[in-house]
């Protein structure tokens, strides 16, 4: 199985290439945010998404464009693990646009060669290696820095992967050697470790199983000094296949055991099959049957929960693809929208600068006339010019509010349709979006209306909330609009209040409902009500 090197950035907040210094209460946030995201990037890949996404919100929020393009990164990565080709590549390639606008090489150089890897991950080898060709063609190692030198860690154990792939075998031994050196060179272990895994691997396809063990041997060493626990379970089902294509079926147990009960205790399907069905095969040919039957239960079981496993990503894949293309779909028609309403709005103007310019001239016309007429007939010209003139400029403000109207309700619209493909929190989430929209463009709506509206979906919620604890009505209101999934920015924007009041407020709040300490989140702990 090859290892995919996939590009992570690993500096801190305030460390390289950070241009905007970070405050310390913004850096306290990010670490927390980003630790959440990190620990939940093995086990839940929506969670680790979802802290991600937040993260993404704030760097935004904040400028902090450098550290928005890592979390980018990350988030592009989330994606393909989730099989999500389609978004990955949009994330990659906002990433290129945003950088290169920016002229940030180092992060264009970032984007080019996660796109190249989604090339990689699709099987497509032949255009990954011209992609590859291409990033390093554009991108010349300059200097001996780890900053520079990390990145082509990442390209040579890639590039290697798909030279082996197109039988290529001398070519990938050269570039895997590559990405062994520079990885040791900037103190990779974890780059170095894959590419020597790599290395075993294209010895074994060789049939050269005493190199193979030699090299996976080396990666395991690495892998166990890291503490690379994935890593570890995968060198040690390397190097068990190893000892079995040399017929050292004890060695080869010995290593595949230990190979199955940590892919066990990880929960790695895929590498308990692989282990088991090996195993399998040594206690058939030694006729140990009890044990040839055990392995034959939990290949069963790994076999069943990978298949429940795709069945999920295929699902999460299809519903994906589908909000994906009706995502751009509504952007197509939106776009269209806006041409008609910049076309329309064009054409009014250029009609109303040519009456302009025609009721000058007629003007002009006229006065020369009538410059001997008496003093009534000039006023009572002032008053026609003052009508048409009162005429005019009712007429653009009804044009305005018409196109402003229109594209309100366009707006609206869009979002409604939306809620035919979300679930109950999206819904909510979407639910507080219009209202914010509506108070913006409405601004006499007052808190009453938006509470009777607020009843009118979420009927039973002050009620339950009420029942277990004592709430004020302004928290009440607080609590109403965190169960919509409202930030702070949002709610000081509706309710007239600063920021730091509605942060203290939430934290008034959780308290009384006795999750201060809690890793709950607080929008989560209300939609239960």
């Amino acid at each position: 199985m090859k290892k995919l090197l996939i590009l992570i950035v690993l500096v801190g907040f305030s460390g390289m290439g950070q241009t905007k210094k970070a405050s310390p209460a913004d850096s306290i946030y990010y670490t927390e945010l980003y630790h959440k995201a990190l620990s939940f990037q093995e086990s839940n890949l929506d969670s680790s998404l979802y802290y991600y996404n937040e993260l993404n919100k704030f760097l935004t929020d904040k400028k902090y464009n450098q550290r928005r393009y890592r979390i980018l990164l990350e988030i592009g990565n989330l994606y393909i693990n989730k099989g999500l080709i389609d978004r990955a590549m949009d994330t990659y390639l906002k990433i290129l646009e945003e950088a290169e606008k920016a002229d940030d090489l180092l992060y264009k150089l970032y984007a080019e060669i996660s796109i190249a890897g989604i090339y990689l991950e699709s099987k497509d080898y032949q255009k990954a290696l011209d992609q590859y060709q291409t990033i390093q063609e554009g991108h010349p190692i300059l200097d001996s820095t780890d900053q520079t030198l990390r990145p082509f860690c990442v390209i040579y154990n890639n590039v290697g992967i798909a030279n082996e792939n197109l039988g290529n075998y001398e070519e990938a031994e050269k570039f895997y050697r590559e990405s062994i050196a520079l990885s040791n060179k900037v103190s990779e272990q974890y780059l170095m470790a894959n590419a020597i895994s790599n290395m075993g691997s294209l010895r074994m396809k060789m049939g050269d199983y005493d190199q193979a063990l030699i090299w996976h041997e080396k990666a395991l060493e690495l892998r166990e000094k890291a503490n690379l626990a994935s890593g570890i379970c995968q060198s040690l089902s390397h190097i068990g296949t190893t000892y079995l294509a040399l017929n050292n079926t004890a060695k080869a147990e010995e290593y595949l055991v230990k190979a199955l009960h940590l892919s066990e205790e990880l929960g790695s399907a895929k590498q308990t099959l692989d282990a088991s069905i090996a195993l399998k095969g040594i206690y058939q040919e030694n006729e140990a049957f009890r044990e040839a039957f055990e392995m034959q239960e939990k290949e069963m079981a790994a076999r069943n929960e990978l298949l429940n496993e795709e069945s999920v990503k295929n699902q999460e894949r299809l519903k994906a693809n589908y909000e994906y293309e009706l995502e751009k779909k509504i952007e197509e028609e939106d776009q269209k929208f806006r041409e008609t309403v910049y076309q329309f709005a064009f054409a009014s103007l250029a009609l109303l600068l040519i009456i302009a310019f025609t009721l000058f001239l007629l003007q002009k016309s006229k006065t020369r006339q009538t410059q001997l007429l008496n003093e009534n007939i000039q006023k009572e010209k002032k008053l026609l010019h003052k009508e048409l003139d009162y005429k005019n400029k009712k007429l653009m403000s009804n044009l305005m509010f018409l196109l402003e109207k229109n594209e309100l309700i366009s707006s609206l619209t869009k979002s409604l349709r939306k809620t035919r493909t979300m679930t109950k929190v999206q819904s909510d989430k979407l639910i507080a979006d219009t209202l914010s929209n509506l108070n913006h463009h409405l601004n006499h709506q007052t808190w009453e209306e938006f509470d009777l509206y607020f009843q009118e979906v979420h009927s039973e919620f002050y009620s339950k909330l009420a029942a277990d604890y004592q709430l004020t009505p302004n928290e009440l209101k607080l609590a109403a609009f965190t169960k919509l999934n409202l930030s702070s920015k949002e709610i000081s924007s509706l309710t007239g209040q600063s920021v730091r009041t509605i942060d203290v407020g939430r934290y008034r709040l959780r308290k009384k409902l006795n999750i201060t300490n809690s890793e709950i989140n607080l929008t989560t702990f209300l939609n239960s009500f």
